[in-house]
């Protein structure tokens, strides 16, 4: 038994050190130079977090719906590069000398550098998000609303009068070409917002231009003279969001815009002009100011910082927040691809952190944490596989301290981790009858140490029926028992005692082949006393049948009393009574108290002139 014991412990130890090998150990840093420079190759941050931080940092942000206002005011200047796509040195309202179109041969205004600057103040009016409200766009907003623009030239040019004047009879006196433009345009916005504080705006406007350009004195405008045709202008800037954690958030920044404005069509009532068109192209520095509603940070959002950070377990409790708060957020699927992703990553951070708390010597705590992430694994064979290796790991290592503990005789706390272990691993299961058999074996010893040497028996067969590897041990355990019950066998009285002393007897001479020839006459005597306990007993129990019937008729009988019956009628139903009591200290037999005791109970039956008067049960 012991060399079994022996193999049975080497070949754990053998299947132990074989899976000690095979547990992953945490990755050591590159270094360079000799070991100065050490570099951490595991990321604390999942794959792709600086792709998300940039492009999609806001992916579950709420849309911003509505833009009322926003307005912008800079300066500019006008210049060369204008006209269409293919020609974009013509037409152009700057230092360029064709930026002018004239009729016929005249002398053309001649612009310096100062007179091509000028400013510009922008309204831009209810901006709604109509993507969000058609199709539900979220992380880039699209708002699209109505422009007005005013624009004027600070220092304009004067225009050669003399020359025009020469040639054109209805030309005044002199004049400044102060091109003052009014714009009213549909404009879009697009804002990318990869941060919470800032974001990026790009801005497309198009609409009609009306234009007045003389001006005598640089502060009235000749309104006989009108301009109108088409505005097209674009920008880029930056937006600050001020007070972002309101519902009404303003934003101050700054734009850079581009516009080409075509005035093709002139209105000349008196025809003192020769300018038949001319072209703008503006460049610009705006400063802007807004205020929106909407596009604020979502649960959503919060959930990706975690998965980002490797903490898949909140970030799927996060994203499932967010899926019931916004059921039809565009970015519906993304959330619910992230939880699939997560389900299937929770395993992996659950066993690691199982790893640590085993490291840490907390193997109980550990072993949940496998086993949870185990019960959570979905068609990975690859963690299966390393969690299992893992939890068998720590089963064989209880299973040798069980083993320990059994050889310190510490039955049932070897017992108890051994059902522990059954619980999650076939190496307990396979071995819980054998370690219970060692603490039946150890009850028997207990009852054999104080005389009841019967359930030590009991106990015994118990044990060896569930462990035959205990043979030996409780056949000698059994012998003393019965050379136990041979001393005791002549204090057996009790018919149990004596069939006891009989198979301990029986038993003792089986062992030994022979208990000698008193205990051979004790057996005999034995059996004599057990056959007339055994009569004894059938005469008891026949007495108590008897007993029984008696009890059943007498209840019969005394459900057929009635009142008014006479003596006779009750002595026919249930004889002579235990006892009877005579009225006025036995002077009166007119008053009668007869008394029956049947089934533990008492029947008191009250004559009044010899007739049943009243009856009580007790």
């Amino acid at each position: 038994m012991f060399a079994l014991k022996n193999i049975r412990h080497a070949l754990i130890l053998f299947i132990l050190s074989g899976l000690v090998g095979q547990v992953e150990l945490k990755k050591e840093p590159r270094t360079f130079l000799f070991g100065l420079i050490k570099l951490d190759t595991e990321s604390a941050y999942e794959d792709g977090a600086w792709i998300n931080k940039w492009l999609y940092a806001r992916e579950f942000a709420a849309p911003v719906s509505f833009a009322p206002l926003e307005i912008r005011y800079g300066f500019g200047f006008n210049g060369k590069t204008s006209g269409s796509a293919s020609n974009l040195s013509d037409d152009s309202a700057s230092d360029d000398p064709d930026k002018i179109k004239y009729d016929g041969n005249v002398d053309p205004i001649t612009q310096e550098f100062k007179n091509i600057w000028g400013s510009s103040l922008e309204i831009d009016v209810g901006l709604f998000n109509l993507p969000h409200y058609l199709v539900g766009t979220s992380w880039m907003n699209v708002m699209t609303g109505l422009t007005y623009r005013s624009s004027k030239i600070w220092y304009p040019a004067e225009t050669p009068s003399e020359s025009w004047a020469e040639t054109n009879t209805d030309w005044g006196d002199t004049a400044y070409f102060s091109p003052k433009i009014t714009d009213y345009m549909l404009t879009t916005h697009l804002q990318y917002q990869p941060f919470n504080n800032w974001f990026v705006n790009f801005r497309y406007s198009y609409g009609l231009s009306s234009a007045l350009f003389y001006s005598p004195d640089q502060e009235v405008w000749n309104k006989t003279l009108k301009g109108s045709g088409t505005s097209a202008a674009g920008a880029i800037g930056i937006r600050f969001i001020l007070d972002s954690g309101k519902i009404n958030r303003f934003t101050v920044g700054l734009d850079f815009r581009y516009s080409y404005t075509k005035i093709h069509t002139i209105t000349d009532v008196e025809d003192i002009t020769p300018i038949n068109r001319f072209d703008l192209v503006n460049y610009g520095l705006y400063l802007t100011l807004s205020a929106f509603y909407g596009g604020k940070n979502t649960i959503g959002d919060e959930a990706k910082t975690f998965y980002y950070r490797k903490e898949y377990v909140t970030a799927r409790d996060k994203f499932k927040e967010f899926l019931a708060e916004y059921p039809s957020h565009a970015n519906r699927h993304r959330a619910e691809k992230y939880i699939a992703d997560c389900d299937y990553k929770i395993p992996y951070q659950i066993m690691d952190d199982g790893v640590v708390l085993e490291h840490g010597s907390k193997t109980p705590k550990a072993l949940k944490k496998y086993l949870y992430a185990k019960s959570i694994v979905k068609n990975d064979t690859l963690i299966l596989e390393t969690l299992n290796k893992r939890i068998n790991q720590i089963a064989l290592l209880w299973m040798l301290e069980a083993e320990k503990m059994l050889k310190e005789s510490r039955y049932d706390e070897a017992y108890s981790l051994v059902k522990h272990v059954a619980e999650f691993s076939i190496h307990g299961k396979n071995e819980i009858r054998r370690f219970n058999s060692w603490v039946i074996l150890n009850e028997g010893k207990k009852y054999q140490n104080a005389s009841f040497v019967g359930k030590a028996m009991g106990k015994y067969a118990t044990a060896l029926e569930m462990n035959p590897d205990l043979i030996y041990e409780i056949k000698a355990l059994q012998y003393q028992a019965g050379i136990q019950m041979v001393k005791l066998a002549n204090e057996a009285d009790e018919f149990d005692e004596i069939q006891l002393a009989i198979y301990s007897l029986e038993f003792a001479r089986d062992l030994s082949g022979g208990i000698g020839k008193r205990n051979e006459q004790l057996l005999i005597d034995l059996k004599n006393k057990l056959k007339s306990h055994s009569d004894y007993k059938t005469r008891i129990l026949v007495n108590n049948k008897m007993n029984q019937a008696r009890s059943i008729q007498a209840k019969a009988r005394t459900e057929k009393l009635d009142i008014g019956q006479t003596i006779p009628q009750v002595q026919e139903l249930l004889g002579e009574p235990h006892e009877i009591i005579i009225g006025n200290n036995g002077t009166n037999p007119d008053e009668q108290l007869w008394v029956y005791f049947v089934n533990d109970k008492s029947i008191y039956l009250t004559f009044h002139y010899f007739q049943l008067f009243k009856i009580e049960e007790l």
